[in-house]
């Protein structure tokens, strides 16, 4: 079996970005190993092979649209943040599409090009909970709770500040603990899962063992 300390070095602080949380949230993950090697080592992952271009399209047009409405839109860049836990140490990291504001009105916005994933609903609530708490991004909050939008070609689903609630903040908790457990969490092999996984297999052989079977 490889043994990941080999060849990685291990990281000062745990860091995790928001999409990665939020699948786990969701329990579109099964397999808690595949998170937690990179959020707790330096892991040269594989490249994505996911096409942004429709996505890239939609946040143009959608920018529009909110600029139209009188809107004064940031867009991707101009979002990114990094939020150092109290509780636990960890850096969790995010770059929203678009926080639009109007007023004292604050909107975050991702846009999907893609079919509906319940990651998406974390995602975008992780997004309202972060961004008032980050040095980068605290001062286009105003101090409140920032409303969530997810769009998607065919619709809009609007996300109320009310859903950051105790519930909420508590499954995010157990999740941040399980990412900076400091065991080795067991490896869930899944012909699916480990397929489209971005672990070298330098760094998990049963990536490559998994693989084989799917194909027969």
């Amino acid at each position: 079996m490889t043994q990941p300390l080999q060849q990685s070095q291990k990281r000062l602080t745990p860091y995790a970005w928001v999409t990665r949380v939020a699948q786990l949230m969701a329990k579109e993950k099964n397999c808690h190993y595949g998170n937690w090697l990179p959020t707790n080592y330096h892991i040269s992952l594989l490249p994505s092979d996911f096409d942004s271009s429709d996505h890239d399209k939609m946040v143009i047009q959608r920018s529009i649209e909110l600029q139209n409405l009188g809107f004064s839109v940031n867009v991707e860049n101009a979002n990114s943040f990094k939020v150092k836990g109290k509780t636990y140490s960890i850096c969790i990291a995010g770059r929203p599409d678009i926080v639009a504001i109007k007023d004292n009105w604050v909107v975050v916005e991702d846009c999907k090009s893609g079919r509906e994933k319940t990651s998406h609903l974390y995602q975008i609530l992780l997004y309202m909970l972060l961004l008032p708490h980050a040095p980068e991004t605290k001062s286009l909050c105003k101090g409140q709770i920032p409303h969530g939008r997810l769009i998607y070609p065919d619709r809009i689903i609007d996300i109320p500040n009310q859903r950051i609630d105790r519930d909420f903040i508590t499954h995010f908790q157990q999740v941040l603990s399980s990412f900076t457990c400091p065991d080795f969490p067991p490896r869930q092999p899944h012909s699916s899962e480990c397929r489209y996984c971005r672990l070298p297999e330098k760094n998990c052989s049963f990536k490559r063992v998994s693989y084989a079977n799917s194909r027969g």
